[in-house]
This record gives C-alpha cells, structure tokens and sequence, in this order.
C-alpha cells in the first residue's frame, strides 16, 4: 500500500514500476502473460466467526514461485525507495471474495455507506461476519485460471467506468 500525495509522487512511482520491469519482472516473466489459477478460500484475521475479509489463494498454474518472486521483488524495490514503510517480507497473493469494507446493504444494524460526488467512497463502520460455513462448504473451491498480463498502480476508493480501481499507471509483460 502506498500513499502517494501528489501527481509527482505518482509519477515517480509509475517510473519505479518501469524501473522493475526492465531489472527484473521481464526475466521473471519471459515478457510473456503469468498463468494463475485461484483455488480455494482463507480469510484474513485470527478468528473465522469475525472474518472481514475473504479471499480466494493465488498461486501460478506451473507450480512455480515466479508471481512470488516477481510481487516480492516489486516490494523490496519500493521499500528501498522509501515509498512503502516495511512492514511485511513477503505479498500475501490473493484475490478478495468478500471485503465488509464495502459491505452495500444500507439496511445493516449500525451501518451506512456514502460515496462522495466523484465517487470515492466513504468507510463509516464495518460489520463482521461468521465465515466458518462459507470456509467449510467453499475449502477448496476451484474459481478458475486466468492469465496475468500487467501490474497497475491503483487508487483506492476511485472507481472506473468498469467499477474497478481506477488506474493511475501500468506495465504490461508483454
């Protein structure tokens, strides 16, 4: 997670990311897209009947470690920049099913969602919930393959047209 305060910061980050791409990620890569597959779920915090988040596990469809590799080496890169405060060695890979964060049912006990007129989003309260059925009956769901072509550095709380994050800059693999 980065927080980039201005279009400057923003610049620099998206010339590291290039940085990246030519000292490492096209050799990891073999300038060609990763093959992940996403099999099934684990949740984020100590307790599953107060999960706030859920997610599906990401690993690459050979077997081997080089989306790892590649996530980990971005990280350490920005870390030694200064522009991320270590706090971890490794990126948990994942792909979030379920995130209370964003949580759209109005009608929650103690619990509403604003968005601002550009569309950023306005956290106000989160509501946990018991996941131990859902991580029983979905353990080792198979959600599908997919193949990873780009890193893009994405604004939290902005949206697209698509409903994703919006992006502020890429580098594709091939």
């Amino acid at each position: 997670m980065l927080v980039l305060l201005s279009e400057q910061e923003i610049q620099q980050t998206c010339e590291m990311l290039q940085q990246c791409k030519e000292e490492f990620i096209n050799d990891i890569s073999e300038g060609k897209p990763l093959e992940v597959e996403m099999a099934g779920i684990e949740y984020m915090n100590d307790d599953p009947g107060m999960v706030d988040v859920l997610y599906a596990k990401v690993h690459m469809k050979d077997g081997s470690n080089r989306l790892q590799e590649l996530v980990d080496r971005v990280l350490e890169h920005f870390q030694a920049s200064g522009l991320i405060v270590k706090e971890w060695n490794s990126v948990k890979l994942h792909a979030t099913v379920m995130n209370t964060l964003f949580r759209k049912d109005p009608n929650a006990e103690g619990r509403y969602n604003l968005y601002t007129a550009d569309g950023k989003y306005i956290f106000k309260e989160r509501e946990s919930f018991d996941g131990r059925n859902i991580l029983k009956l979905f353990e080792n769901f198979y959600f599908g393959s997919l193949k990873l072509n780009s890193i893009h550095i994405s604004q939290r709380f902005t949206v697209d047209s698509f409903g994703n994050y919006a992006s502020c800059g890429q580098i594709d693999f091939s």
